[in-house]
């Protein structure tokens, strides 16, 4: 058996963990390395691997690192979230609000309201990913311009998500590592979540007044291109999708309603544990093939979070994260001040991402200020609106969009994104100083 050297106390060895750590990062900034087919998924997985390569911790200490908590709650609502895609009900709902294309300013409050909701409950990106090619469906068949439409859908996702711990990946992280309760999380953000959707509706209407009142006949062919079809693409869950199993989904959110009364009295590990008992009765299906769920996960989410577990873990274990940390703070910026950390938050999430941003600013957060981890949940996630590139699903609009013809550019978004984003983080920042 050959011996494996142990390089632990090795003098170059904290320079090439800072290395890997901010090429990591850079490379989550980025999106990518010139010449290489490299997503931010593949970027945090090389980085784990190149800690455990130059010994920066133990695959022992690798796995010790990730929250498993996190990591089986997201699988468990991805299979809730998938179960509900299979069974038509993002459809189902789609088809019902783009009935209301001759009322266009109550459309866009319906639409709100229901991406919201939904992506409060459910993954967000699902949301958007099934509703996009709907809306412009519909809404090229009426002549409308879908662009105020698909502002809506990918802001209000993101706002709506906000308002609970299993919104979003970043805030069941938040919730497991804080073990933040589930109904005081929901009962403190519903105000200002309420307050950003209606903003988020006044903003559109300000800005896209004049053509959401412009008469079907007279309204422009929005942002399509000479030579664009609008032939169905080949994205999934198209209106000429299959009939809604109208009793999978009954089945799904009866499961679904029970669990969030389990999230209302458990704690702990029973939260995850209890997810996925829903998800195994979801499994036990003769109408419904578990390949089809598991083909649906988003197993790229789950992979970067495990990466990032690691990278991360890694700079803790030898404590140069805390030291980084430590200095920053003597140079006179304190994290725990709530409008410092909503700065850096908002900040870092488009730099790297919000869940990267998250898990990187774990170490600063004491686990009993229970105030600056709710500002970290509700920041994290609003910051995604401030531009195009913000978050996933504003890209998962974006791209689904295009396939239809519609073009929703970058300066388009921020003239919404970018005072919608400093409005709500600055409202939700003063409403937590003021209730916590």
């Amino acid at each position: 058996m050959i011996a494996v050297a142990d390089v632990s106390s090795a003098p170059w060895q904290p320079a090439m963990m800072w290395s890997i750590f901010c090429l990591t990062y850079l490379g989550i900034a980025l999106g990518g390395f010139p010449y290489l087919v490299l997503d931010r998924t593949g970027i945090a997985l090389l980085g784990a691997i190149a800690m455990l390569l130059v010994r920066g911790l133990t695959i022992q200490q690798a796995a010790a690192h990730v929250d498993y908590e996190t990591i089986l709650l997201l699988f468990g609502l991805m299979i809730f979230s998938a179960q509900l895609r299979v069974a038509g009900f993002y459809a189902l709902t789609g088809r019902f609000l783009t009935r209301l294309t001759d009322r266009p300013r109550l459309l866009l409050a319906g639409l709100i309201a229901t991406s919201a909701v939904l992506s409060a409950l459910l993954a967000n990106d699902i949301v958007c990913l099934a509703f996009t090619p709907l809306l412009c469906t519909a809404l090229i068949a009426t002549r409308r311009n879908p662009i105020p439409y698909l502002l809506a859908l990918a802001t209000s996702s993101n706002l709506g998500s906000a308002a609970t711990i299993i919104g979003n990946p970043q805030n069941m992280y938040i919730g497991t590592v804080a073990h933040l309760p589930f109904g005081h999380f929901t009962l403190t953000m519903l105000a200002p979540v309420i307050i950003s959707l209606g903003l988020c509706w006044l903003g559109i209407v300000w800005l896209f007044g004049k053509q959401l009142d412009t008469a079907p006949s007279a309204a422009p062919k929005h942002a399509m291109r000479e030579g664009d079809t609008l032939a169905p693409s080949s994205l999934p869950l198209q209106t000429s999708a299959a009939d809604p199993d109208t009793y999978l989904i009954t089945k799904t959110l009866i499961i679904l309603c029970a669990l969030i009364v389990c999230f209302l009295t458990v704690h702990g590990e029973w939260r995850a544990i209890c997810t996925l008992g829903g998800a195994a009765l979801l499994l036990c299906s003769r109408r419904a093939k578990a390949a089809r769920l598991y083909q649906l996960v988003d197993w790229n989410l789950i992979l970067l979070f495990l990466g990032l577990f690691v990278v991360n873990g890694a700079m803790n274990e030898r404590g140069l994260t805390q030291g980084a940390f430590d200095h920053i703070a003597s140079s006179g910026i304190d994290l725990q001040k709530p409008i410092t950390l909503s700065l850096v938050t908002v900040i870092l999430s488009n730099l790297v991402s919000n869940v990267p941003a998250v898990i990187l600013l774990r170490p600063t957060l004491p686990l009993d200020n229970h105030q600056a981890w709710y500002l970290l949940a509700l920041v994290s996630t609003w910051a995604g609106n401030l531009t195009l590139v913000g978050s996933i699903a504003n890209l998962i609009v974006a791209e689904s969009a295009s396939a239809f013809g519609v073009r929703l550019d970058l300066k388009t978004y921020c003239r919404l994104g970018i005072p919608l984003t400093l409005l709500t983080t600055a409202i939700g920042t003063l409403w937590l100083i003021l209730v916590m």
